[in-house]
């Protein structure tokens, strides 16, 4: 009896000893995996971050290529108006220059579906002049004539902007091949208006900017 206790003893101890390795190596093998699986995971996770720096940085420079910038604005011939008032409908602008005599020589200049009461258009700043009543202000804009076809409204920013105003000179009655064929006729009835030369620019290119949709105004 003692022999076999001693036997039982034995295998009792060496299956405790087996099943303790056994259990050692799982729960190894168990860490491995899991460790793995980690450094997987972080991976991924770092690969995702760098991925979406990436889309982020490039989403920003396509963002900052596509911002558009003020200077887009001066594509063309810049001029200044001093500005009365905008409205609507033509009926309305006409309607509040009757009530000012101070805006008799203004003329009513359509942009865009829009009806813009301007008393004078000069081609330097400086030489804005202001009215009180009604208040006027200062409203920069350009002229550009890049989609017209006809050889002589594209030429008109060019001409307009001269600040010699050589072309705006009507007195003399001069024919030019270069300008549209109704400039002498057009620019005498400005003149009738006004002695003042930027009154007179004025008219003249509200009187075009009215037949001439390619004249493309940009504020």
């Amino acid at each position: 009896m003692k022999i076999v206790s001693q036997v039982m003893k034995k295998q009792i101890f060496r299956a405790m000893f087996i099943g303790g390795v056994v259990g050692l190596f799982g729960v190894a093998i168990f860490l491995g995996v899991l460790q793995a699986s980690t450094q997987f995971s972080l991976k991924n996770d770092s690969n995702e971050v760098a991925s979406n720096s990436n889309s982020n940085s490039n989403s920003n420079n396509k963002d900052a290529e596509t911002i558009p910038t003020a200077g887009g604005a001066t594509n063309g011939s810049m001029f200044f108006a001093s500005q009365a008032g905008v409205y609507s409908n033509y009926e309305s602008a006409s309607s509040f220059v009757s009530e000012h005599p101070s805006l008799k020589e203004s003329a009513i200049v359509e942009i865009d579906g829009k009806f813009y009461v301007w008393t004078s258009m000069v081609t330097d700043e400086s030489q804005l002049v202001f009215l009180k009543d009604p208040a006027t202000f200062k409203k920069a804009f350009s002229v550009s004539s890049d989609s017209c076809k006809e050889a002589t409204i594209a030429e008109l920013p060019s001409v307009l902007a001269d600040k010699k105003a050589t072309k705006l000179n009507f007195k003399d009655n001069l024919k030019d091949s270069t300008l549209p064929a109704d400039w002498q006729a057009i620019g005498t009835a400005a003149s009738s208006i006004s002695n003042d030369i930027n009154v007179i620019r004025l008219h003249v290119f509200a009187h075009y900017k009215s037949k001439n949709a390619c004249l493309q105004v940009k504020f």
